[in-house]
């Protein structure tokens, strides 16, 4: 049986009755469930990977980025021989020279073909953040707040023989990943990107041929007019302590491509087992980039927007980022986990000067960001809410 359904539950109402700090001693990089050891991302070390694609794939994703060409993968010895790769994100393929962000799904052309026992997993050239350790890091913050979000391992990548340098990779967010989290892993997962809940979104898992009814009656909630009973309907379709972790998150890290922010980088997925809606992280590589962020800042998610802005909602938002400040985002925890992941970083760029450089700044920057954003949320706490 799933036990992190039971964690997930325990975790969220802990918010409420003192269970927070328990989190915290959770092991950082894993999920929830705690007992499966994954060989991929528990990892300590760089792993090497080396893809071969031959140029009628290259020319074939340079017409079409977004659909699978054949390849080959070797890691430590193993060679799968035919794999699926495909360009990840909204660009087209800008050729091996510019690192690429890449899909790889193992099972594309042979069911049983797995890697690790993943099916799919990102690869990452982290271009926005040269510390390569926000989406990791994020992650940790996430998971540690009760919230499911990608883990991240890291790879020396090589495509064609030529050395691409440090990737990440990535979790995929899909059934293997809700399978970690939940008991039922059938229902709809949806994708948002640019989009809201009022919005057809992309469905990246679930029953075919389904009309949205799920993402309609959350919609249908946020539409209502009176606060009381809107939060009164928000809760018969959301996971409302678990959204309210999920805000909590995104405004300590200062998520501003998420959802709450800017309603962009973003997962749904409807639990068969609870019929509601809950919000999975997702796209964490820009964070803490303005350490004194308002607690209560412009909400652009309609659903953190019609929730966190009334009285009962501000009241509970306040109380979990108070419970989640005293121990899980404490600094000294977090600054911890960033050393352990510049350490196992480091060494994939010792062969880069600028990029070696350019690491270490942003390590160091990123550390003191991290104490400030902490600081600056418990003295805006201090301070007691007032009701427009």
């Amino acid at each position: 049986m799933k036990t992190t359904c039971l964690v997930r539950t325990q975790a969220l109402a802990g918010f409420f009755i003192g269970l927070v700090p328990a989190l915290a001693l959770m092991a950082a990089d894993a999920s929830p469930g705690g007992a499966r050891v994954d060989a991929l991302f528990d990892a300590s070390t760089i792993c090497r990977l080396n893809l071969e694609i031959p140029q009628a794939g290259l020319d074939a994703l340079g017409r079409d980025p977004k659909s699978y060409v054949k390849a080959a993968l070797r890691e430590a010895g193993t060679t799968l021989a035919a794999i699926g790769v495909r360009v990840k994100g909204s660009g087209g393929f800008p050729g091996l020279a510019r690192r690429p962000n890449l899909v790889l799904k193992f099972n594309e052309f042979d069911p049983d073909v797995l890697f690790h026992g993943h099916s799919r997993i990102a690869l990452d050239s982290s271009r926005d953040d040269p510390t390569y350790v926000c989406k990791a890091l994020g992650g940790i913050i996430f998971r540690t707040a009760g919230v499911p979000a990608p883990r991240i391992a890291f790879a020396r990548l090589e495509v064609n023989g030529k050395d691409l340098g440090l990737y990440l990779i990535e979790q995929a967010v899909n059934r293997d990943f809700l399978a970690e989290y939940f008991k039922k892993t059938k229902g709809n997962l949806y994708e948002g990107s640019n989009a809201d809940v009022n919005e057809k979104l992309d469905r990246d898992g679930g029953q075919k041929n389904q009309d949205q009814s799920d993402l309609r009656a959350l919609a249908a909630a946020v539409e209502e007019r009176d606060p009381e009973e809107r939060v009164n309907q928000l809760g018969n379709v959301l996971d409302v302590p678990w959204f309210i972790a999920f805000a909590a998150a995104e405004v300590f890290a200062w998520h501003r491509n998420g959802y709450t922010l800017n309603r962009n980088n973003y997962r749904v997925y409807h639990d068969p087992v609870t019929d509601k809606m809950v919000f999975i992280a997702h796209g964490l590589d820009e964070l803490f980039g303005r350490p004194t962020g308002a607690l209560l800042p412009e909400w652009k998610g309609l659903v953190a927007k019609a929730l966190l802005e009334t009285a009962e909602g501000r009241r509970r938002y306040r109380q979990t980022m108070i419970e989640l400040l005293h121990s899980p985002f404490r600094p000294d925890l977090l600054q911890s986990q960033l050393d352990k992941l510049a350490r196992r970083v480091r060494p994939g760029l010792i062969h880069d000067a600028a990029g070696l450089e350019a690491f270490d700044i942003g390590v160091r920057a990123l550390r003191g960001r991290i104490a400030e954003r902490a600081q600056f949320l418990a003295q805006q706490l201090e301070t007691p809410p007032r009701d427009p």
